[in-house]
């Protein structure tokens, strides 16, 4: 029997719901080659060359129970993964993963409901980064000297957990917004913004929830907050500067116009989205 070693390496993006039909998404920056806390390193390209042995046997799960329940003795352990990978791409050293979650009736089910509800139902949603779990394969590890991390080259990936504790610090939040690769043919966001912003969408200080009179700016015109992020795309939607009304235009321009980077701008277009929403429907019920 060959010698594997557990691996855990973490990273994810955040939640505003993305659905095609009756199929909810969340997308992951599953790994960017940084080091993480272990003080390990996990090439792209073993992951890459996991992809067909992931998407035919992986699962996301919470916080790996699938793969360590039954050596912890946690009772019905299978009934913690709530969904399945359906797509990887590898750009470069970033490994991105569409993941499925879970719908219907059944124990995995309802785990996964709660865990979609967290992020896509509640306000401010929940924070939940992911862990990427397998085997480490024999000949797949170097070590590192004199402090240096260790190199992993080879990995057998089995399983993508949802967790609160992230190991590799430099990956984002869980996002059903399409990231990476999977955001180049997406545009959709099922919202007339700019209709809804002209129907009385609060940008000042008084209209904003939470920290809304927190709205600091850089001098350099980059908002230091949500709360000034949020005015500043408001304007330039309602001013027709960003041309398409769309997630992924607005998170397009975020990065481009403003310098912030592509998991912090996925963020804030997502809770943006979420309160553009909030608020139309907030107006339709009264």
């Amino acid at each position: 029997m060959e010698k594997v070693e557990h691996i855990a390496v973490t990273g994810l993006l955040k939640a505003t719901p993305h659905t095609e039909g009756e199929n909810r998404f969340v997308f992951i920056e599953a790994s960017n080659e940084a080091r993480d806390v272990q003080n390990e390193i996990v090439l792209a390209k073993a992951l890459k060359a996991s992809v067909p042995y992931y998407l035919r046997y992986g699962n996301l799960d919470l916080d790996h129970i699938t793969q360590i329940g039954m050596r912890a003795g946690i009772k019905d352990y299978h009934f913690f993964e709530i969904g399945i990978p359906v797509d990887v791409n590898v750009d470069g050293k970033r490994t991105f993963v569409k993941g499925s979650v879970y719908r219907g009736e059944g124990r995995s089910a309802e785990r996964a409901e709660d865990f979609w509800k967290s992020l896509t139902a509640q306000t401010p949603a929940q924070r939940w980064w992911p862990s990427i779990g397998g085997a480490v394969l024999p000949g797949g590890r170097e070590e590192g000297a004199n402090g240096k991390p260790a190199v992993v080259s080879k990995v057998r990936w089995v399983n993508t957990g949802f967790s609160k504790t992230p190991v590799n610090n430099e990956v984002p939040l869980v996002t059903t917004i399409p990231i990476g690769a999977f955001a180049k043919a997406w545009d959709g966001t099922g919202l007339d913004l700019r209709k809804a912003l002209s129907a009385g969408y609060g940008t000042n200080s008084a209209g904003l929830e939470g920290g809304g009179a927190l709205r600091e700016q850089s001098l350099e015109g980059s908002p230091l907050n949500y709360w000034s992020f949020r005015e500043k795309i408001a304007g330039d939607l309602r001013g027709s500067r960003i041309k398409q009304p769309t997630a992924k235009s607005i998170l397009d321009w975020a990065v481009k116009t403003y310098g912030l980077g592509q998991s912090l701008a996925a963020e804030w277009v997502d809770r943006f989205m979420a309160d553009v929403s909030h608020h139309q429907q907030q107006r339709t019920a009264s």
